[in-house]
């Protein structure tokens, strides 16, 4: 990572010079890289292990420049958890604004979701560590969205879509969205948890197969315990029976 952006101790204060205006690209840049190396080490030696000093000397900067961009390691370490999410958000709401048939963009938003943590591994252990930690700070790992924000406008769309398409049976959207998410983040933990050498393209074909297709024969006439209309299923409640 090149380090000639920010700051070399002793370069600034904590205040700008006088005279001298913002730059606010500049500003943001010099974050990321903060944010970058801070959450690598946040999930190599944990929360309470990790010095703000150690991550200074990998930027190659003094403490106190990243004292000036985040006042304390609390603070440091939640925005390094923010942007992870971020930096997830802005990958899947991409898969949502491409020109797919509503399935295919199914299949890729679990391929979209398993890729992000399987190139950014750190950020599972970030995830775990907050709700260790700052448990007043969880927050959805974006399948199971807040009721009142964007994203779950967006759910709404496409889960819209998915229905008149035919090939999904009705059901609650919160169910359907809670039982993906818990199946995403269980694999994800599961491949954090075990050390295992994880293909998250294999991964993706075997949940969008179970999701998709089931476990049963299309042949056998039998359908599971909560298929039927009217039950209700561990996440939600199922659809009222006319």
């Amino acid at each position: 990572m090149s380090t000639d952006s920010l700051e070399k101790p002793g370069e600034a204060n904590a205040r700008p010079i006088r005279g001298r205006p913002r730059n606010p690209e500049l500003e943001a840049r010099r974050k990321e890289q903060i944010l970058d190396v801070a959450g690598r080490e946040f999930a190599r030696y944990g929360f309470a292990n990790t010095q703000v000093q150690t991550i200074a000397n990998h930027l190659g900067v003094g403490n106190g420049t990243v004292f000036r961009y985040f006042e304390t390691k609390e603070r440091l370490f939640l925005a390094a958890v923010e942007r992870g999410l971020r930096l997830l958000t802005d990958e899947m709401d991409r898969v949502l604004d491409t020109s797919l048939a509503p399935l295919d963009h199914l299949v890729l938003a679990i391929r979209t979701y398993l890729g992000y943590f399987h190139r950014h591994p750190e950020m599972a252990e970030l995830f775990i560590q907050e709700r260790a930690a700052f448990p007043h700070h969880h927050r959805p790992l974006y399948f199971a969205a807040q009721s009142d924000d964007e994203h779950t406008c967006k759910h709404a769309a496409f889960f819209r879509r998915l229905v008149d398409t035919g090939a999904v049976r009705p059901m609650p959207m919160e169910r359907l969205f809670a039982v993906i998410g818990d199946l995403l983040y269980g694999t994800i933990l599961t491949n954090l948890l075990s050390g295992r050498p994880a293909d998250p393209e294999a991964q993706a074909r075997d949940v969008t197969d179970v999701i998709l297709n089931g476990i049963l024969a299309t042949h056998s006439g039998t359908r599971g315990p909560g298929a039927e209309e009217g039950e209700t299923g561990r996440h939600g409640e199922g659809e009222k029976k006319p």
